[in-house]
């Protein structure tokens, strides 16, 4: 018996082990295969850097303000992959040094780290099955304008694919919203003009270094519609974006199949979709043939249509969904078409986190007017209160502003306006651009760069300011949570339990922290009485009640 208890416990040492080895051995000799690709002339240049502007042939990126810039590629694949990659290097390289970084704050343990960085190579070793001709040579084209920094991780090629899987393939290992976002669409008798308005915040938190700088990226492919994505340095995935057509298509996480292999990120799909398609039936089709690798709500909005609809994809199952009202669309979360309304996972998603709140705020917000404009839907997108201005806490994940956004934006389809702001979390203003004005330059400018190097006078890009929530950030809550957050990235918290509180003093997370801290301190009833007061606090998952509960259970 004895005998048999051994060779049972060195089976289960030894098994892991062994597929530990096959994991690093298969990785360490892997080899992706590259795309055949066509001439990149751009190789043999160099970027031209002239005051604000950046020109590489007839690509360019303008500097806007602080933190934004305007990339303009055109051409074939690998050409404006490279192009996009080359005029942008040094924020290409800050966003993966920035998401790295990330990763060590939140994944504890160097061993552990590699072995994830190992196991998502393996994972995703046939992604390029799932990826058109046209993904893969833009993806290398954009490697090839990539820095060698992090060849330990993997070829910049390969790193490519795996940083577009990222999102996917952290939705789906953490069954876990990294992208939490609220949308809408308006038209009709809902807009102050009847034409279609739309309004997004992309809730993606990677760190306040990874949303520092955005690029709003102009491309004009070979062959397709031109279109503008909200994005950041080396990203070529679309989570935001809009092309010439006025086909507006945007990305909301939702939770359901679990998936059973890699395949399209979702953001290379609404790539897809932007460059080829003018119609929502378009759209449809394309997402139709396409695998992808996690559930998602695709909104869209269509100036060709004058309608807008959201098509719901899941790994295995996808469907249209339209709202019963004509005149406004709502996503937050979660799946709303009768097909897949009363899915088990997809209600359990409705009745344990916060996208049914966020839905029904959505909704109250925007029946408080009969019509809209850009400034109106700015004004819902920057609120960070809830259910009828309650304060429900600075930073709360039931907001509509959670005060996490990388980036927050308003689109104009019929005349192809693009509102971004660059940091909600902030309420700074929306800065005005024109997808039609930035195409126009590029056709003026071209050539132009080969002779004088590009000035930046030559690249008048028309933007305007526009502030609608500028009270916020000299309001007591504000610089409360201004406060929270100073006290969190503090390393000798243990002595402000109760400071937490009174930053920010309706959010849950306050009370949670401060209970925590009060049992490092080996105090147990201070900290029971904080876990409490949380419980007393709006809370945006049933998970996280559940854990304070649990807390107050085992110390009480």
């Amino acid at each position: 018996m004895k005998r048999a208890i051994k060779y049972i416990l060195i089976i289960c040492v030894a098994v892991p082990l062994l597929a530990l080895l096959c994991l690093f051995v298969y990785t360490s000799f892997h080899v992706v295969p590259t795309p055949h690709i066509g001439k990149i002339a751009l190789t043999d240049s160099v970027v031209n850097k002239n005051d604000s502007i950046r020109t590489l042939g007839n690509n360019w990126a303008k500097k806007i303000g602080d933190d934004i810039y305007v990339c303009y590629t055109e051409g074939n694949p690998e050409t404006r992959g490279y192009a996009y990659g080359a005029l942008l290097p040094d924020l290409m390289s800050y966003q993966k040094r920035a998401l790295l970084r990330r990763m060590e704050e939140t994944v504890e343990g160097e061993w552990y780290r590699k072995f994830l960085c190992q196991f998502v190579r393996f994972y995703n070793s046939g992604i390029q099955e799932y990826l058109t001709d046209e993904q893969c040579r833009e993806l290398y084209g954009l490697s090839l304008a990539d820095s060698h920094d992090f060849d330990d991780l993997a070829d910049p090629y390969e790193l490519q694919l795996n940083l577009h899987a990222a999102h996917d393939i952290g939705h789906a290992m953490q069954d876990y919203m990294l992208v939490g976002c609220s949308s809408f669409v308006l038209n009709g008798e809902k807009t102050k003009d009847s034409s279609l308005l739309f309004g997004r915040n992309f809730d993606f938190y990677c760190g306040d270094e990874f949303a520092e700088t955005k690029v709003l990226s102009i491309c004009k492919p070979d062959s397709g519609y031109a279109f503008a994505s909200v994005t950041w340095g080396g990203m070529l995935g679309v989570l935001s974006g809009m092309n010439e057509k006025g086909l507006v298509v945007c990305i909301n996480a939702s939770k359901l199949d679990i998936p059973k292999s890699v395949a399209m990120p979702i953001s290379m799909l609404v790539r897809h979709i932007l460059i080829h398609c003018k119609s929502i039936d378009e759209a449809y089709a394309e997402a139709k043939k396409m695998k992808t690798f996690v559930a998602e709500n695709i909104v869209i909005a269509s100036a060709y249509d004058k309608d807008m609809a959201t098509i719901e994809k899941s790994p295995e199952e996808i469907e249209l969904y339209r709202s019963s009202d004509k005149d406004m669309l709502l996503c937050t979360n979660h799946f709303q078409s009768e097909k897949f309304m009363q899915n088990e996972r997809n209600l359990m998603n409705i009745n344990q986190t916060d996208t049914k709140y966020r839905i029904e705020l959505l909704a109250e917000h925007l029946e408080k007017k009969e019509k809209f404009d850009a400034e109106d839907a700015m004004a819902v997108l920057l609120n960070p209160f809830g259910k009828g201005g309650e304060n429900i806490g600075m930073g709360n994940e039931m907001a509509i502003n959670q005060l996490i956004a990388h980036h927050s934006v308003v689109f104009e389809p019929d005349s192809l306006n693009i509102y971004v702001c660059t940091q909600p979390k902030d309420f700074y203003p929306y800065v005005k651009f024109n997808l039609k004005d930035i195409l126009n330059i590029a056709v003026e400018t071209h050539g132009r760069a080969s002779f004088n190097h590009g000035h930046a006078s030559d690249y008048k890009i028309a933007c305007q300011y526009i502030s609608v929530a500028d009270s916020m950030r000299q309001s007591e809550e504000y610089l409360g949570y201004k406060r929270f957050i100073y006290l969190k990235s503090l390393k000798d918290l243990m002595s402000y339990p109760d400071e937490l509180a009174k930053c920010n003093p309706m959010y849950f997370e306050s009370y949670n922290m401060a209970g925590d801290i009060y049992i490092m301190l080996g105090d147990k009833k201070d900290a029971c009485e904080r876990w409490k007061k949380a419980l007393e606090c709006k809370i945006p998952k049933l998970a996280q009640r559940k854990a304070i509960e649990d807390k107050i259970k085992e110390y009480q």
